[in-house]
């Protein structure tokens, strides 16, 4: 009696992930009735069944009654090309844990909260970041040293890409002042690209993804190294950045050597507080005029 019962739950779950991944496919194929897919894409149940899922024809003709495990419905999701949410209802229907990779709503507001209080009370430059990169806040010690004008939150719509590739913020041009730094400033940037596209590689078909990168196609280095592969290992990477910051007390400009780490405020890698430490003497120095006490500094890594 068990069996049997076992075996009407498993037919009947079948059926609705079978429905759900049908209508998924049909509205995939009339999304590209009128025009081609990029990669030719016909979304067919056979292409289905040679692209993602060798059981599928089986499955629709009942010839098979076992639903497909938990990766396979992860390889159906990324070959019907779903949203975020649309992948978690294929999930859901058949019986397995969603994908959340952020926070939403009130309890991302209240991760907010959270970084800006803890952000608060750190000595060391600091900026609270979302998951589309957005920057959601930053202290007095960042925008000093990295000369950040008060009037660039204007519509709430700073974000990382813009700190890293605009040239009418001060970073661009200080971080590439010379050859030697030009060439660290180009590996973090295609460095920073790859990991952005490696943890949001479910992501990259819901709405939010794509007006980002959208906004993204404004700076032209991000369409050059968009597909470029970083060099070294992300430890090399890493290391330390170089930038020309401003000495207090005769105004010039010097180099610096610094170290970004990232700090989650939940178990959630975002939002998180990107904090900067000194690696050198020369950013020790500065650090100490943007009111970071010589006994915090035991944080940075002698170069």
């Amino acid at each position: 009696m068990t069996v049997h019962k076992e075996e009407d739950f498993q037919y009947k779950t079948l059926k609705i992930v079978l429905g759900e991944i049908e209508a998924l496919r049909m509205k995939r194929q009339r999304e590209y009735a009128d025009q081609s897919h990029p990669l030719l894409k016909r979304f067919t149940q056979q292409e289905l069944n040679d692209e993602a899922c060798p059981t599928y024809k089986n499955l629709l003709v009942g010839r098979s009654h076992r639903v497909p495990n938990r990766q396979t419905i992860i390889h159906i999701a990324e070959y019907l090309e779903c949203t975020s949410d649309e992948r978690n209802d294929l999930l859901l229907a058949a019986e397995y844990i969603p994908i959340y990779h952020e926070l939403e709503g009130r309890s991302l507001e209240l991760a907010l909260e959270q970084a800006q209080q803890i952000m608060s009370n750190l000595p060391f430059p600091a900026m609270i970041v979302t998951h589309t990169l957005d920057i959601k806040g930053l202290n007095e010690p960042f925008r000093h040293l990295f000369d950040i004008p008060f009037d660039s939150f204007i519509n709430d719509k700073l974000n990382i890409a813009d700190f890293h590739f605009n040239s009418d913020i001060p970073i661009r041009p200080r971080s590439t002042f010379d050859a030697a730094s030009f060439e660290q400033w180009e590996s973090h940037a295609i460095y920073g690209i790859q990991a952005f596209k490696r943890n949001n590689m479910y992501s990259r078909y819901d709405h939010w993804y794509k007006k980002l990168i959208e906004r993204f196609q404004k700076y032209d280095d991000i369409n050059k190294y968009w597909n470029t592969q970083a060099k070294g290992s992300a430890s090399e990477v890493e290391q330390s950045k170089i930038i020309l910051a401003r000495m207090e007390t005769s105004g010039e400009f010097i180099p610096i050597r610094y170290k970004q780490i990232h700090l989650s405020v939940s178990s959630h890698m975002y939002p998180g507080i990107e904090v900067f430490l000194p690696v050198d003497d020369s950013a020790r120095k500065v650090f100490e005029y943007l009111g970071c006490p010589a006994e915090c500094q035991n944080y940075g890594v002698n170069p």
